[in-house]
């Protein structure tokens, strides 16, 4: 078997792609000797670009949090062809020469992307090459997923519901074939929930008291908006639970929420920051309190525990909330007092309580970064044809003209961009 080196391809936009790649990652090194598999988890960010890393980074956890308005118009904005390709061309010129450096340095025979805005640039990136790694879409988004994900694919796309299967190949008109439905992927660990004597030992470990009820609060990498809100409702009511509060990057949530809890002296309560034993929060808690977030959402129902989510990102959340509630698997409530009456009829009602498990259990989901790993170094690509070297295009080769006559250096501009990005539309109008 000649040796495989797979590129996954990821943003920090967020930390389920980051975790996702991580999973992947892991789970190849685990099954496979370093001379069967190369792999390699790559942050495409093109190194000091600092407006752009602040762009990605900060400003997804900043918009998708704070102004979810500004964010969900930006994101539907892009539903219109054009902006689309606006969006690919930029996204093209920030990455596609980080991605080729990659391709090139690591000899990628297989390229899995792992975010939808790196798909296009790594075409291009592949053709200035000359070379054609097998490709594949992994959507991270289960059930809605951004139209970037479809519009352009390399090869075969991997998704998480039968939902978006049918998305796929009815809106989006892919072949059937070249959808493939697996279960979602999530941390190793992730592959069955813990023993009652190992939860038992964890509850220990960390400070919890041996028989008490627990809340999370929870929003993975970064934080639970409003996290602080719903910790002094939990905390200001007679709830009889222990509360755990992971803000995850958040600093400024984490020393708020610390400043609330000396309030409550008398309540027990735990604040974190970043953790690396998710897993085993998960599995102490009764009730998880998260946003919409699939990764955290997963996380929670295939440890049977029932969900509060109070936020979602609309349109690429949406799907998740409304997984939940027409399973009946959870809740979707924004007002903090809600949130404490709902819990207190979860942790009071034993009946209640065992109906929303039994109906997780009844879904029997699993963690599916085994079966993804599989596909990713079993499927068959079909071969193309190289494409031929680029014709080279100078600035002057366009000429556009206003009404008047004179020249027009905005289209002439916009006109040898395209063309040098690989939309050789403007070079066939101009033959023709």
């Amino acid at each position: 078997m000649a040796q495989e080196r797979i590129l996954l391809l990821y943003l920090r936009a967020g930390g389920g792609h980051i975790a996702a790649a991580r999973a992947i990652e892991r789970r190849i090194k685990a099954s496979y000797s370093p001379e069967e598999v190369e792999v390699t988890a790559f942050d495409a960010m093109p190194p000091r670009s600092l407006f752009w890393s602040t762009v990605f980074e900060s400003g997804y956890r900043l918009f998708s949090h704070r102004f979810r308005s500004l964010w969900v118009g930006s994101m539907e904005i892009t539903r219109f062809k054009y902006i689309r390709s606006i969006w690919n061309v930029i996204m093209t010129i920030l990455f596609q020469r980080t991605i080729a450096e990659a391709i090139e340095r690591h000899d990628a025979t297989r390229i899995v992307f792992l975010h939808c805005l790196l798909i296009a640039p790594t075409l291009y990136a592949a053709k200035r090459l000359r070379r054609d790694p097998a490709m594949v879409t992994v959507v991270l988004d289960p059930f809605t997923a951004p139209e970037f994900w479809f519009i352009r694919t390399g090869g075969p796309v991997v998704v998480f519901s039968d939902r978006l299967l049918k998305t796929a190949t009815g809106r989006f008109r892919l072949l059937a074939s070249q959808v493939h439905r697996f279960p979602v992927i999530l941390k190793e660990e992730y592959d069955r929930p813990m023993r009652r004597s190992e939860a038992a030992a964890a509850r220990r470990r960390l400070g919890f008291l041996p028989d008490s009820r627990v809340v999370l609060l929870a929003g993975g990498g970064e934080g639970l908006p409003h996290g602080e809100r719903h910790a002094e409702a939990l905390l200001a009511s007679d709830l009889n639970v222990e509360i755990a509060v992971v803000c995850g990057k958040d600093e400024g949530m984490r020393r708020r929420i610390e400043r609330i809890a000396r309030r409550y002296p008398g309540r027990l309560v735990h604040v974190y920051g970043f953790v690396d034993f998710m897993f085993e929060l998960m599995n102490i808690a009764d009730v998880v309190v998260s946003k919409g977030g699939p990764a955290t959402i997963m996380e929670a129902l295939i440890l049977d525990k029932p969900l509060i989510v109070s936020q979602y990102i609309y349109g690429q959340e949406k799907g998740n909330v409304e997984f939940v509630k027409q399973e009946r698997l959870g809740f979707y409530i924004e007002d903090s007092r809600r949130i404490v009456e709902r819990i207190r009829t979860l942790v009071s009602d034993p009946s209640v309580y065992d109906a929303y498990r039994k109906r997780i259990a009844a879904l029997a989901l699993r963690n599916g970064t085994e079966e993804v790993v599989e596909f990713i170094l079993g499927f068959k690509p079909a071969r193309r044809a190289i494409a031929r070297p680029p014709v080279p295009v100078r600035l002057r080769d366009f000429v556009f003209l206003t009404p008047e006559g004179r020249p027009d250096p905005v289209r002439q501009l916009f006109a040898f961009l395209a063309a040098r990005l690989g939309y050789d539309a403007y070079l066939r109008r101009r033959k023709a």
